[in-house]
């Protein structure tokens, strides 16, 4: 059985020319970039890479795009939509353009009556459909619903259902996910300030924007924990988390996609209504960067 979710894996952003038509050729570039870094596999189509803003044919081409330029490694895309229908839809084709797996976020338009019971037939509907396998994704700061632990639970146990990617940042919600799924069945921090602290709780990795921007600073943290290192760690972790936060919480989209470009790769612009970062973060991002390269170093 193929192992997924090992290690750390960038979520890549997809890059937009200034009038917002995709530039494929610097998405290209971007994933034979990563693909010579130590990353186990390449997710796209995930929140960072703006999928809510792709239609369904960009979609398909960015697969195809990643899978060719992806020197073997596996392509992860993300597939959830609000209605099963399409979800199943959408992971038939990635998989027909060559994705290794389909990334699930839960539905939330209609939060209201997505219960734990609505979410396991979304999910169990999509897994029992889907010719590849599927990963969970909760995601609650931007759908406000995270799948609830005795839900993932449940969904565990189906055998298409091969991980998880958490992003609630929570680390007791970690920590209650685990407490009730197979020790084979990968959980992956989705929030890069809490990477050391999943880990050592028995996370098997992390799906991280900063990796996109800082792959040898984030990778260093997986690197340590993994030889055993935990003070390294400890400090690759503390010195990593203020770009993280900068990132996503702080910047959002348009300042991992300035972080990603100065980092020497083709970050592009937002989609509208998205605006690209200000003078001033680019300033404060670049700083953050420096900061975190020197102390991987």
């Amino acid at each position: 059985m193929a192992s997924f979710l090992q290690g750390i894996i960038p979520p890549v952003v997809t890059p937009f020319e200034a009038d917002g038509r995709l530039d494929l050729t610097g998405f290209e570039s971007n994933i034979e970039s990563y693909s010579a870094c130590d990353f186990s596999s390449i997710l796209v189509l995930g929140s960072n890479g703006e999928a809510a803003c792709l239609s369904e044919d960009e979609k398909v081409a960015i697969i195809k795009a990643a899978v060719s330029k992806s020197n073997g490694r596996p392509i992860y895309a993300g597939t959830g939509t609000d209605s099963t229908r399409t979800t199943v839809d959408l992971t038939k084709k990635v998989a027909d353009a060559g994705a290794s797996a389909a990334l699930v976020l839960n539905p939330f338009f209609f939060k209201s009556q997505l219960n734990g019971e609505a979410l396991r037939r979304h999910y169990e509907a999509v897994a029992d459909d889907s010719p590849i396998p599927v990963l969970l994704y909760s995601m609650p700061g931007a759908t406000g619903l995270a799948i609830p632990p005795g839900v993932v639970h449940q969904l565990a146990k189906h055998p298409n259902i091969r991980g998880m990617k958490d992003s609630s940042g929570d680390i007791a919600n970690l920590q209650r996910i685990l407490a009730g799924v197979p020790k084979d069945f990968p959980l992956a921090a989705g929030s890069a300030p809490i990477l050391y602290s999943a880990l050592a709780l028995g996370a098997s990795g992390g799906v991280l924007a900063v990796a996109g921007c800082a792959p040898e600073a984030t990778i260093a943290v997986y690197r340590a924990f993994e030889a055993g290192d935990h003070d390294k760690a400890r400090r690759l972790q503390i010195a990593l988390t203020p770009l993280a936060v900068a990132v996503t919480g702080t910047y959002g989209v348009a300042g991992l996609k300035a972080a990603v470009t100065l980092s020497g790769r083709q970050g592009g612009v937002p989609r509208p209504p998205l605006a690209p970062a200000t003078e001033s973060e680019l300033a404060e991002i670049k700083r953050l960067m420096d900061a975190t390269t020197a102390a991987a170093s």
